[in-house]
């Protein structure tokens, strides 16, 4: 039962997401989605190089994709403070 209860939370959360991304490329558009997409990972790469460790999972990779720079800025004080994706 607790199987089928996670399975039908993932569908979920799945089609959550990609009712998100169409919305969001209906708003800002394709190139600016991908190029402020890109511009974080980037960057997320580049303040680990630093010494900021910030988890990499499905939800940090999520939060750049829709919120990019902003949410690149969120992770980034969420980690720091020990609060939520703080890496090892």
């Amino acid at each position: 039962m607790v199987s089928m209860f996670g399975f039908i939370w993932k569908l979920v959360l799945l089609v959550l997401s990609i009712a998100a991304l169409v919305y969001a490329l209906d708003v800002f558009g394709p190139t600016t989605l991908i190029a402020n997409s890109l511009i974080a990972l980037i960057a997320l790469k580049i303040i680990g190089f630093l010494g900021i460790k910030i988890e990499i999972n499905l939800w940090t990779l999520l939060i750049l994709v829709f919120w990019g720079i902003p949410g690149l800025i969120v992770l980034g004080l969420l980690s720091l403070s020990g609060l939520a994706f703080r890496g090892s």
